[in-house]
């Protein structure tokens, strides 16, 4: 594709946006399984190494396949997006191993022993227990509040003069709660703070950060951008070009959290159909919430594209479709939700989400099992929570099913 061409949809991005022509003329980027690479010379070496030449030395520090897909989802969360200066966005990303390794690779290229990171009520159980067992021995503390009340977030900065970081995930695991972007990075501006936003549940087709003044966007690429299950994966986005070439990269490559050639291939390969996947994960998503709202066995529906939810406006206001991942509790509690996911006959019972099939966990006993009983309460992880990720399949099939286990 001529990169002289404008490309107009967010699809057409999908598709188009990262690739650079192969040398010989692959249609694809190839994997490149290669753990390090050559010089024409040893002055070529010497340039590289030391930052004078451009091109590639190590797997750890860089390859083909990778650099594609981090091109393309840079190019994603920056589509039709602005800088401060009115030009198109740019953005460095940097893939890694997992969204875990994403997170811990971000945490450390900014804080460090004194600092504070603020942040709110139902964190991914993988971050959570990062926030209360991990870094706190490396002198890194967490404050945990309501974030949904502006005036509390407030409170904490003026209380906490320490606080590096707001750290927001938002729709947040598994009780799809949400914050607004906009109003908190405002907040942590205000008061020096860098922000960073987990947009694992949303992806770029749904909600992007960036244009709401956040520093850094994470991801699970395992999830939605991956959308098959086929690998493992993560990625970090900043807008700070040169910290993400200096600082950024330097605790990227040394920590060795890198991608693997074979997965960064899959994930390309998935992100060309990231448009159309969620038109309808987002689809059967609000057919199955609105099915579930109004059957007498259910107690309760999490899911944000519901005008009951608390934080329905914000969701209006910064996304452009609810999503595809929702929750909700039986009536019956604990035995009911064993016995609900123990006569599903197509949905899938396994942990994750984002692939084609619909999938349900328990969190309590599943993705959250670390975090201690009281916090997951607190929380709204009650013992007799389902989480539910909606795929893919014809609608009528995934609400028989549900319909068939429920009764």
């Amino acid at each position: 594709m001529d990169k002289n061409f404008p490309l107009s949809g967010f699809s057409s991005a999908s598709v188009h946006s990262g690739h650079e022509q192969d040398p010989l003329y692959a249609h694809l980027t190839p994997i490149y399984a290669a753990s390090t690479f050559v010089y024409d010379e040893a002055e070529q070496g010497m340039r590289r190494f030391s930052g004078k030449e451009e091109g590639y030395i190590y797997s750890r520090w860089g390859n083909p396949t990778f650099a594609e897909a981090e091109n393309k989802i840079a190019a994603l969360e920056s589509f039709g997006l602005k800088d401060e200066k009115g030009n198109a966005l740019q953005l460095k990303a940097l893939l890694q191993s997992s969204g875990m390794a994403a997170i811990n690779t971000l945490m450390l290229m900014n804080l460090k022993a004194g600092d504070k990171i603020l942040t709110h009520f139902s964190l991914y159980g993988g971050t959570e227990e990062l926030l209360r067992t991990v870094l706190p021995a490396l002198g890194i503390t967490a404050i945990i509040n309501d974030l949904r009340d502006i005036n509390i977030a407030e409170e904490a900065f003026k209380k906490n003069p320490g606080i590096k970081m707001l750290y927001l995930e938002t729709p947040a695991n598994p009780t799809i709660q949400c914050v607004d972007i906009e109003e908190l990075t405002f907040i942590a501006k205000k008061y020096g703070a860098i922000v960073a936003c987990d947009n694992t549940f949303a992806t770029p087709y749904l909600q992007q950060p960036f244009q709401f003044g956040v520093d850094f966007v994470i991801h699970s690429t395992t999830k939605f951008l991956n959308g098959h299950g086929t690998s493992i994966g993560g990625v970090i986005l900043g807008k700070d070009i040169e910290f993400m070439n200096t600082r950024g990269q330097l605790i990227h490559k040394t920590l060795g959290g890198n991608a693997n050639p074979f997965d960064a291939f899959l994930l390309v390969n998935g992100m060309k159909t990231l448009e159309v996947r969620m038109e309808r994960h987002c689809h059967n998503a609000m057919e199955v919430a609105h099915f579930l709202d109004q059957h007498k066995a259910i107690g309760k529906v999490n899911y944000n594209g519901l005008s009951s939810h608390p934080d329905y406006l914000i969701t209006t206001k910064q996304m452009r479709h609810p999503g595809a991942i929702l929750s909700f509790e039986l009536k019956g509690g604990l035995q009911a939700g064993i016995d609900f996911m123990n006569k599903l006959k197509m949905c899938t019972r396994t942990v994750s989400l984002g692939t084609c099939d619909t999938l349900l966990s328990h969190p309590a006993s599943m993705t959250h099992f670390s975090v201690p009983k009281e916090a997951r309460e607190k929380y709204g992880i009650t013992d007799g929570l389902i989480r539910m990720s909606v795929g893919i399949e014809n609608i009528q099939d995934i609400i028989h099913d549900l319909n068939q286990a429920l009764n």
